[in-house]
């Protein structure tokens, strides 16, 4: 093009026109590939040159793309069908806690509507108190046990799986065959306890009878006692597994009495210096301005056992410190010792029943294997959790952390009695 437009005397017009025409049919090949984009047909337009490239290497990642599409396409139909036929109640809640989707479980469990629940906030739906706080408070740690909003002699376990950035997966699971075994154990338990304390309060009397008469033989005096030993600790047992049958039988959570710790703090205080063994220095720091909401019984079992234990299990001449504190909204009540300490496999079974972490040394301290059992089913009942640090040969730190909903702050001076 250059050469004729030498020929003819104009080479810059014959260029500009030259551009012009190839931009052009630039321009006229971009067309077709946005149209060609835009459309779902799968041939490619025709063009020569480096577009005939360009439109067929745009083909190769159009079908390779929708190849992907339909695998994933398939896999989420999959996982649908999946959730749809499980028995267990499966719900997706935004952030928010509207209702982003729902299996047909849903409806049969918790009688959510598919049709018409869909964007609804789950806890308008849901219509149970213990359940809301349990979806507002975050923490998803622990399961919740409540009964069926359809039914109440169904009972549910309830999980909550955060996934993604703004996501949250319910599951409710039928557990009344499982709860229904539970109440059969407790009811077990607390009957055969019931039947045992009796007879053994008799045995225990006519055995300690028995050594303290100066005329009993010496011969038999040994024999005797250790009768006598082994009858009050199986007393002691039967006694523990009562309480923790009464604290499991409570429905619901525990009554909100103003109780002031650090009062009850200072009798567990006195009450711990009168056992038997080597003295141990025992300190307490505890605010008297901080109340919690509990029952004054139970948060006395469960504080007297974690200070009992540290007496236990701190050589004599060890140091105790008992602490009630804020702690951010809530509160602390704290039993820190310079005993033996715990291993750290050991700490996720401490509150199983009747485990040990030293059979023997738990049988000659007079240990039941209930105490750390009870602390939690209370704990439980006051919304609050126990924390275990340890050391081994250094000592533990158990704690008890209360929420803010069951603390009060006041100057008023309370006086609480034992109910």
């Amino acid at each position: 093009m250059l050469g004729a437009g030498f020929i003819t005397g104009y080479p810059q017009e014959f260029v500009l026109a030259g551009v012009i025409a190839y931009l052009a049919w630039q321009l006229i090949n971009l067309r077709k590939l946005q149209r060609w984009l835009e459309s779902p047909q799968e041939e490619p337009p025709e063009s020569g040159g480096i577009w005939s490239s360009v439109f067929s290497g745009v083909r190769r990642i159009r079908k390779r793309d929708s190849r992907r599409r339909e695998r994933l396409r398939k896999v989420v139909e999959d996982f649908r069908q999946a959730a749809a036929a499980s028995p267990d109640a499966a719900v997706v809640l935004r952030d928010n806690g509207e209702i982003a989707w729902i299996n047909s479980s849903a409806t049969t469990l918790l009688g959510l509507k598919h049709s018409q629940d869909l964007h609804q906030l789950a806890g308008n739906l849901i219509r149970n108190p213990e359940f809301v706080r349990y979806l507002e408070r975050g923490n998803y740690a622990e399961p919740l046990h409540m009964s069926s909003p359809v039914d109440d002699s169904v009972k549910l376990l309830l999980r909550v799986v955060p996934y993604g950035e703004d996501r949250r997966l319910l599951l409710a699971r039928d557990v009344t065959r499982l709860h229904q075994l539970e109440q059969i154990r407790r009811d077990f338990v607390a009957n055969v306890s019931h039947e045992l304390r009796s007879p053994l309060t008799v045995i225990v009397g006519y055995l300690e009878s028995l050594v303290d008469d100066t005329e009993t033989p010496d011969d038999l005096r040994r024999p005797l006692e250790r009768m006598a030993q082994q009858a009050n600790r199986m007393r002691l047992i039967v006694e523990d597994l009562l309480r923790l049958s009464q604290i499991e039988n409570q429905p619901g959570a525990a009554p909100k009495d103003q109780i002031a710790v650090a009062e009850m703090a200072e009798r567990m205080r006195a009450d711990a210096a009168k056992l038997g063994g080597e003295p141990h220095e025992i300190s307490i720091e505890a605010d008297p301005t901080v109340r919690v909401l509990g029952d004054y019984g139970e948060l006395y079992s469960a504080f007297s056992n974690l200070i009992f234990n540290a007496v236990q299990y701190t050589p004599g001449g060890g140091q105790i410190a008992i602490r009630w504190v804020r702690a951010g909204g809530g509160a602390r009540f704290e039993v820190r010792d310079t005993g033996i300490g715990i291993e750290p496999h050991h700490l996720p079974r401490l509150t199983e029943r009747f485990y040990r972490v030293d059979k023997a040394r738990s049988r000659e301290a007079g240990g039941t294997g209930l105490g750390l059992a009870i602390v939690k089913h209370v704990l439980v009942r006051h919304d609050a959790v126990l924390e275990v640090t340890s050391v081994p040969g250094a000592g533990s730190t158990f704690s008890c952390v209360f929420p803010t909903d069951r603390v009060r702050i006041s100057d008023e001076v309370i006086v609480t009695e034992s109910s």
